[in-house]
């Protein structure tokens, strides 16, 4: 297989393998959402390593809070909070997988509200839902938990893991990293209720894009191999798993139509067949959401080349006029990606 195509191939598999990990395993868990509303409403990310997302400043609300969920952010609506907080029966805090879930709830809406009013939040809703011990124990459980995602926010803004060099032994090493560091910040009971799912994802998905990098396997061996790795996982993951195949399939017709010539009323079609009429209105706003965000990505490229290339300003000058246009050109929300797009061009 030439290079280029093999290079093709690969990253239809790095994005399975991250877009695996957003869907699966991202722990926002809000309950209202179906699996294929889910799968509607991302977007499959931009190569970037395996972190869990930053936490980085945010512009702030005023917000009055008591129990937590005073006017929560617009991203929330019509979504309720997971149901993952409960006690043991000495009145401590039973630390679950679930109990992540509800950090990340909250945490998900970082970008609309500040951390510190999202912490706020928290300390609020563990104190109207848990006994005074517990809650307490879920303080300090979140205090880890953020100071745990600060250091890996750091270590992707200092470079993190580039993808298109298929360089597996690096993936597998950060992926060591990220799970090594969480004992500096929580203990070991905390790590493995939080990451133990997560891990053997990971774990999958490494394994997978091995599979589809060996030259030494035919394609009849490489598919043997990949559908005995997803026998491998709990069935619920199958089935996870399984909706996203579909879903990329669907994606991969859908371009197909577009090249070919197709109308919008004929992928709608196609759409609603595989999905059904409430999924293909999302996949539609999802298009025009991407198709949005590319155009305005494309024109900020262009105008940080000529930014950067004005050798009138010095260097510090023209990185500070970078900064303060991309936050006027791009949402905070929005920051994780372009930075990484923007990483990308730089390497072409």
């Amino acid at each position: 297989m030439e290079r280029s195509e093999k290079l093709s191939v690969i990253t239809v598999h790095v994005t399975f393998v991250l877009f695996t990990l957003v869907i699966i395993f991202s722990g926002a868990g809000r309950q209202s959402e179906s699996p294929m509303h889910r799968q509607a409403e991302v977007t499959p990310p931009t190569p970037l390593p395996l972190t869990a997302p930053l936490l980085t400043p945010a512009a702030s609300r005023s917000v009055t809070v008591r129990n937590g969920l005073e006017a929560l952010p617009a991203s929330l609506d019509g979504t309720t909070v997971p149901d993952g907080l409960a006690v043991t029966p000495d009145g401590s805090l039973a630390v679950t997988p679930q109990l992540r879930d509800v950090l990340d709830y909250f945490l998900s809406t970082l970008g609309e509200e500040s951390l510190d009013t999202i912490e706020q939040r928290l300390r609020a809703y563990f104190a109207s839902q848990l006994p005074d011990t517990a809650a307490r124990q879920a303080g300090q459980i979140l205090e880890g938990y953020m100071a745990w995602k600060r250091n890996l926010a750091s270590r992707s803004e200092a470079g993190g893991v580039s993808t298109d060099t298929l360089d597996l032994g690096a993936l597998r090493e950060q992926q060591q990293w990220v799970r090594d560091s969480c004992h500096l910040y929580l203990d070991r009971q905390v790590c493995t209720a939080f990451f133990a799912r997560q891990q053997v994802s990971e774990d999958y998905a490494l394994a997978r894009l091995a599979v589809v990098s060996d030259d030494s396997l035919t394609s009849q061996q490489k598919a043997q191999q990949l559908a005995a790795l997803t026998a491998s996982l709990p069935h619920d993951m199958q089935s996870n798993i399984a909706q996203i195949s579909r879903y990329q399939e669907l994606q991969r017709r859908s371009a197909q139509l577009r090249q070919d010539g197709g109308d919008e009323t004929t992928l709608r079609q196609i759409r609603e067949q595989w999905v059904g009429a409430d999924a293909a209105a999302r996949l539609e706003q999802l298009d025009s959401r991407r198709e949005d965000f590319d155009r305005r990505m494309s024109q900020w490229l262009r105008e940080r080349e000529s930014l950067l290339g004005n050798t009138n300003l010095s260097r510090s000058d023209r990185q500070q006029q970078v900064e303060q246009l991309r936050e006027a050109h791009f949402s905070s929300r929005e920051e994780v990606r372009v930075k990484a797009r923007e990483r990308i061009a730089d390497r072409s």
